[in-house]
């Protein structure tokens, strides 16, 4: 065991490889790892100094966290310093990327594929490719009803 593996360092990389299993990038995966391993704010400086990337970079993708409700940022009273905090709740995390892949993945099949089949329908010659596409519209539909039982449980807790 290396001298610098302590829990926290060991924590942080089972954080980052999970959020990487589920389509986060690099730098919002890595800025997840440290902020839930850490019981307080930290400071963007902190950060920079920690995750070895660019205020500039941080930055940019702290406001694309913010603007996804999965951080928060803010000053203290009479500080300069920029802290972020994160909700440490597990469960929150998963609901809202769980959110995110159903209206990404699933919400837009919902409402093109309905469309398609109306469309090319009474032709006779599609009949074998709106086959395909009415089975996968329908398993659309149990994915749809299933991820949103999922999401209710998962916010009732």
């Amino acid at each position: 065991m290396k001298t610098k593996d302590t829990p926290k360092l060991e924590f942080r990389e089972i954080v980052y490889d999970s959020c990487k299993a589920v389509g986060l990038d690099d730098l919002p995966s890595r800025l997840i790892s440290v902020l839930q391993s850490e019981k307080e704010e930290i400071s963007l400086g902190e950060l920079a100094e920690i995750t070895g990337y660019s205020l500039s970079n941080l930055s940019t993708t702290i406001k694309w966290m913010e603007d996804r409700q999965m951080v928060k940022k803010f000053k203290k009273p009479r500080s300069r310093k920029i802290y972020v905090e994160m909700d440490q709740n597990i469960t929150t995390f998963f609901i809202e990327l769980q959110k995110k892949l159903y209206h990404q993945s699933l919400k837009p099949p919902l409402k093109k594929l309905p469309e398609i089949i109306q469309k090319y329908e009474n032709n006779e010659k599609f009949s074998d490719e709106l086959k395909i596409i009415k089975d996968y519209y329908k398993q659309t539909i149990f994915m749809d009803e299933e991820t949103t039982k999922f999401i209710n449980a998962l916010e009732k807790r």
